[in-house]
């Protein structure tokens, strides 16, 4: 690679630090230039509805990298800057900081929160950023009730940091059970029981009737079942859409996220993405996907640079994702839908288990719950593309740290 080789990255996420962190140590001696809408170094999301919600880490210490690590490795990192526009045949971007040329450009722009139109007001949140979480705090106090619209991680997350905040949580899930899509009934039953036991109020199978505002802001919750709940403010979590505006303005084919290859380049060969906003192809289900997780975008980062410094890296990982709520640990690896049959092992008293899911016979994912050793075993197993039939894992003597060292 000459030293006239320009990469642009169009995002500070997980994904967007980690192409420049990536190009460097990839030995790229072009220029790197982040650009980010945010006025923050590059940080770590994951705390943000947790440790950083409840006040016990400063936004310094959330920081990917220090400043000196930008200036030391020549990454040009511009903050509180907006690209409105790509112009492909010129390779050059447009925005609030003028017109800047490529020769690669790398789109990592991420997902935006999924907006309920008739709950907006002063005191309605959404949680994405770490801006987002700071306006959360300035209307929060000892004691005050938070409407949480949505029962998925999120919601469940910001319900334990609130809680362990003396404060009072409400979860609206519209949904029969929590975690609907993603988990098992048995799982859903054991969060809502353990959420519960925790001072959490959750109602499920019902929805917002009615918002009741008070000059601008959210006072009360009307459920369909005429249930009315007096609240503080209004955390909304029903899910995120990806950033492809800036991509479908140039032309690029994008579903449900911007759509790239094996080696994460859009139809554009100078145009790469990832993280949150692709539809990527999966090679252990054969079929394409949106993911929104950290070590998604931290894999694709590492082939997206890969693919600018001429290496021949694909986009191979077995999806994985992790949830702490209280003193729980879930992890999670492959993913579970369709499903024909699943079952626990462990402790649920405990709160220490693990829930199988199978498919034609075959292991196609697991939940786990305060189980990290056995986790990472059978996560190693499934991505090393091994077929654990449903008849070992129900086998009582079935241990999965022994899957590689033939027997179980």
């Amino acid at each position: 690679m000459g030293s006239k080789e320009k990469v642009i990255i169009v995002g500070a996420g997980h994904a967007g630090a980690n192409v420049a962190f990536n190009l460097r140590r990839d030995g790229f001696q072009g220029d790197v230039t982040i650009l980010t809408e945010e006025n923050h170094l590059p940080y770590h999301r994951p705390p943000l509805s947790k440790d950083f919600f409840k006040a016990k880490i400063e936004k310094e210490k959330l920081s990917l990298k220090q400043p000196s690590f930008y200036e030391e490795n020549n990454i040009l990192l511009q903050t509180g800057v907006r690209v409105e526009a790509i112009d492909r045949s010129n390779k050059t971007v447009e925005g609030s900081f003028g017109i800047l040329d490529y020769s690669y450009l790398v789109l990592a722009t991420g997902a935006s929160p999924r907006v309920l139109n008739d709950a907006d007001g002063e005191n309605t949140f959404y949680l994405r950023t770490m801006d987002d979480v700071m306006h959360i705090s300035n209307c929060l106090s000892v004691g005050s009730r938070v409407g949480l619209i949505g029962g998925g991680y999120i919601g469940l997350e910001l319900a334990a940091s609130l809680i362990e905040m003396e404060m009072h949580p409400v979860i609206i899930e519209a949904e029969e059970r929590l975690l609907k899509r993603v988990t098992s009934e048995e799982v859903s039953e054991f969060y809502k029981d353990f959420h519960i036991s925790k001072g959490v109020d959750i109602r499920c199978s019902t929805r917002v009737s009615e918002y009741k505002k008070l000059e601008n802001r959210v006072f009360a919750m009307v459920l369909d079942s005429g249930d009315e709940i007096q609240v503080d403010a209004l955390i909304v979590g029903i899910g995120a859409v990806p950033n492809t505006a800036l991509a479908e303005g140039a032309g690029l084919a994008c579903s449900n996220g911007i759509c790239v290859d094996a080696y994460c380049r859009s139809e554009d060969p100078f145009i790469l993405s990832a993280g949150d906003c692709t539809q990527h192809i999966n090679q252990f289900y054969r079929h394409s996907m949106r993911l929104e997780s950290v070590p998604n975008a931290l894999a694709q980062a590492k082939v997206v640079s890969s693919s600018i410094v001429g290496g021949d890296m694909t986009y191979n990982e077995l999806p994985w994702f992790w949830s702490d709520q209280f003193d729980l640990k879930l992890q999670m690896t492959g993913l579970s839908g369709g499903y024909d049959e699943s079952f626990i092992v462990g402790k649920k008293e405990e709160a220490q288990f693990i829930s199988y899911y199978g498919k034609n016979g075959s292991l196609i994912a697991v939940d786990s719950i305060n189980s990290p050793k056995e986790f990472m075993a059978i996560k190693r197993a499934l991505s090393n593309g091994f077929n654990i039939t449903m008849e070992t894992v129900r086998d009582p003597n079935f241990k999965p740290e022994n899957l590689f060292s033939g027997s179980s």
